[in-house]
């Protein structure tokens, strides 16, 4: 069995295999709905779809959190300017340091004025 180490802000927070994860002691502590614990779980499923070959390609720590800010935050947020990031980042669920990235990350990519987006 191969056990994928999980590593978020610089430290391991979790293991996963193909069919379990084994979280850090204090995430395994908190409450379900905790951001930091959410955003991890995250991580590990793409670390699982990896693993289980329904991604392509090799795990990365950067690419799982790629995985899991797409799926906590909508695209459609992130047009637009953040006016309350703390506000915002709790009412998704996700840490705000990882909603400043996501959107940090989707302004930095230019856009036609002309797509429609479909």
């Amino acid at each position: 069995m191969w056990l994928q180490p999980i590593t978020y802000r610089g430290r391991i927070v979790a293991c996963a295999t193909p069919t379990r994860v084994f979280l850090a002691d204090d995430l395994r502590r908190r409450l379900p709905g905790d951001p930091e614990l959410t955003f991890v779980l995250l991580m590990c499923c793409y670390a699982r779809d990896v693993m289980g070959g329904q991604l392509p390609g090799r795990y990365s720590d950067e690419t799982a959190r790629v995985y899991a800010r797409a799926a906590l935050i909508p695209e459609e947020l992130l047009e637009r300017p953040l006016t309350d990031p703390r506000r915002t980042a709790r009412a998704l669920g996700v840490p705000t340091n990882e909603l400043l990235q996501a959107s940090n990350a989707y302004q930095a990519v230019p856009r036609d004025e002309t797509e429609c987006g479909w």
